[in-house]
C-alpha cells in the first residue's frame, strides 16, 4: 500500500522566537507566506538584505579550544502535529476496494505523524534546514529525514547567487510552491507494486501537481520481468510476480518539479540585488534511470524557473514560469494478458507551468497551470501493443483563494483539474478510454485559537460525471470519478 505524503511545512515557530517577531511578520493566513517571509525564505532564512546568521540571538560559549557559537534550542526547533477524522463517500465499493478492506466509513487519523524542524543558520550567510518524521503507527516506527539541506547565501553581491544543497522542494520559491497548502494533502489508498496499480482511493491535492500519465512504470529494474516463464508441461505462463513499492507510477500522484522532495542542487537570486522584482532558479535533481535492461544508474533532471513580483495598487503579486526535464524517467508499459509489456525504450518526461499569486488586505489567490509531455512509444513488433492508443500530452490546474475574515476565522476554496495523457485505449477490449478527467472543488473552514493552531472542517467533492474503467471488463466506476466526496475535520498544529 503506498502512502504519499507531501509533509506540508508549516510555520516554524523557531524563527518567531529567534527574532522576538511575531508570526504575521512572515505569514499571511498561516502557513502562507507574506512577501517579507517569502524573502526571509530566500536569503537563508537570515533578515531580507541582510547576513546576520552568526550573531542573531545566539549565545558564546568560552573553551580552552576557543569560543562556540550556539543557539537555544528553542530557537532552531519546532514540532508540527496532525490529526483527522476523514469520511469519504464512494460510487461503486469495487471488489478490489472489499479486499482491501476500503469502506465509506469514519477514519480516525490521530496524531500518528510528527514533523520535527530544525532550521536556523550556522554562522552568517550558512543556513540548514531539517524536517525529521517520526510515524507513531506503521510496522518499525522510526524518525526519518524527509528534507534536509543547507542553503549559502549571498554568494559573490547580496541577492544574486544563493546556493541550496541537499534534499529539498524544488518548488518553494514559485507561485503555487507543493509546500504551505492550506488543505493538506490526503493520500491514496493504492498498490503500486504491480501493474496496473490497484486504485482504491485517489489522493486529494492540487491536481495540477500530478503526473497526469495512464500507463507509465518504473521498468523491470523495480518490477516484473519482461521475459516469460514455462511450466512443467512446457506451456508458457503468465507472469504476476510484484515488483517494489512504487513501481507503477500512479497518474494522481505529484511528481517532478512539484514532487515532496528532490535530492540535487539549486541556485536561486536576483540579478539586480535584494530589493528588484526578477527573480531566477536554475536546478539538477538526482534520480533513478529508467533502462530496458533491468539495470539503474542515476540521471539528472534539469530545471529552470523565474519569477517577477510586482505591485498592483494595493495588491503584492507576482507571476512565475518553470521548465523541468527528466531524461528515461519512466517507461510506457502493457500488461498483455498477465505478461508484462515495456515499450522499445524509456521515455522522457518534459514538464512546463505558469502560475500566479496576489495578496491584497485579507485576501491571498494564487493558481497554475502545468503541462507534461512524454514520448510516442513503439512496440518492436508487438503487433497487439501496437494496436493500444496513448497520448503524449496531460495538463493540471489548480487555483484557490483564501479570505482571513478575522484574526481568527478563514475561509478558502480551491478548485483543481486534470485532463491526463498516456495509456488512452487498450489493444483490445472496451472503447471506453482509460485517461478521463478529473475535477474537484474543495471549501476550507479553519479557526484560529492562535496564530499557530487550526482547527478545520473541509470537503472535497467530485465535479465528474459516472465513467467506467476498461481494465476489467469495464464493469467498475473508474479510480478518478468513483470517489463522490471526502468530509474531514481536525487540527493542524505546530509550535
Amino acid at each position: 500500500m503506498v502512502a504519499i505524503d507531501m509533509g506540508v511545512a508549516k510555520a516554524v515557530p523557531a524563527f518567531a522566537r529567534k527574532y522576538e517577531a511575531n508570526c504575521a511578520l512572515c505569514h499571511t493566513n498561516e502557513p502562507r507566506l507574506t512577501p517579507f517571509g517569502q524573502q526571509f525564505k530566500e536569503n537563508g532564512y537570515q533578515m531580507p538584505g541582510s547576513a546576520d546568521g552568526g550573531t542573531q540571538a545566539k549565545h558564546v560559549y568560552e573553551g580552552a579550544q576557543g569560543s562556540v557559537v550556539v543557539d537555544d534550542i528553542s530557537k532552531i526547533m519546532a514540532v508540527r502535529i496532525r490529526a483527522d477524522i476523514q469520511r469519504p463517500t464512494f460510487k461503486q465499493e469495487t471488489d478490489e476496494m472489499k479486499n482491501d478492506g476500503v469502506r465509506e466509513q469514519v477514519d480516525f487519523e490521530v496524531p500518528k505523524i510528527v514533523n520535527l524542524f530544525f532550521a536556523g543558520t550556522a554562522r552568517e550567510n550558512l543556513s540548514y534546514f531539517l524536517e525529521a518524521e517520526y510515524n507513531t503507527q506503521e510496522e518499525g516506527s522510526g524518525v526519518a529525514f524527509e528534507r534536509a539541506f543547507l542553503v549559502f547565501s549571498n554568494l559573490g553581491k547580496p541577492g544574486v547567487a544563493n546556493v541550496q544543497v541537499g534534499t529539498f522542494d524544488p518548488s518553494g520559491l514559485y507561485a503555487f510552491p507543493t509546500h504551505r497548502q492550506q488543505l493538506n494533502p490526503i493520500g491514496p489508498k493504492a498498490e503500486t507494486d504491480s501493474f496496473p496499480p490497484t486504485i482504491n482511493q485517489i489522493p486529494l491535492l492540487p491536481l495540477a501537481f500530478s503526473s497526469k500519465m495512464f500507463g507509465l512504470t518504473k521498468g523491470s529494474a523495480y518490477g516484473p520481468s519482461s521475459s516469460q516463464l514455462t511450466d512443467s508441461n512446457g506451456d508458457t505462463v503468465a507472469i504476476t510476480s510484484a515488483g517494489d513499492e512504487g513501481y507503477a507510477i500512479l497518474p494522481f500522484e505529484p511528481l517532478l518539479y512539484n514532487a515532496p522532495n528532490q535530492t540535487g542542487i539549486a541556485i536561486h537570486g536576483r540579478p539586480g540585488g535584494f530589493g528588484s522584482g526578477f527573480l531566477y532558479q536554475l536546478g539538477m535533481a538526482v534520480n533513478d534511470k529508467v533502462n530496458t535492461d533491468g539495470t539503474k544508474e542515476n540521471r539528472y533532471d534539469t530545471y529552470v524557473m523565474g519569477r517577477y513580483d510586482f505591485m498592483v495598487g494595493a495588491a503584492s503579486s507576482q507571476v512565475s514560469a518553470f521548465y523541468y526535464n527528466a531524461p528515461d524517467a519512466a517507461i510506457s508499459t502493457l500488461n498483455m494478458g498477465g505478461t508484462i509489456v515495456y515499450a522499445d525504450q524509456a521515455t522522457d518526461i518534459t514538464r512546463w507551468g505558469i502560475g500566479a499569486r496576489a495578496q491584497w488586505g485579507d485576501w491571498d489567490v494564487y493558481g497554475t497551470y502545468i503541462a507534461d509531455s512524454i514520448d510516442a512509444p513503439t512496440w518492436g513488433g508487438n503487433m497487439m501493443a501496437a494496436n493500444s492508443v496513448w497520448e503524449t500530452d496531460g495538463a493540471g490546474f489548480s487555483a484557490e483563494a483564501d479570505w482571513r475574515m478575522n484574526p481568527n476565522w478563514m475561509l478558502g476554496l480551491r478548485y483543481d483539474w486534470m485532463a491526463p495523457g498516456g495509456l488512452e485505449k487498450l489493444p483490445m477490449g472496451s472503447s471506453e478510454p482509460l485517461n478521463v478527467d478529473a475535477s474537484f472543488l474543495a471549501p476550507i473552514v479553519k479557526y484560529y485559537p492562535n496564530p499557530n493552531i487550526g482547527l478545520y472542517a473541509r470537503a472535497h467533492f467530485n465535479l465528474e460525471s459516472d465513467k467506467k474503467t476498461p481494465i476489467g471488463g469495464g464493469v467498475d466506476e473508474h479510480p478518478a470519478t468513483n470517489l463522490e466526496n471526502m468530509l474531514a475535520f481536525g487540527v493542524d498544529m505546530a509550535f
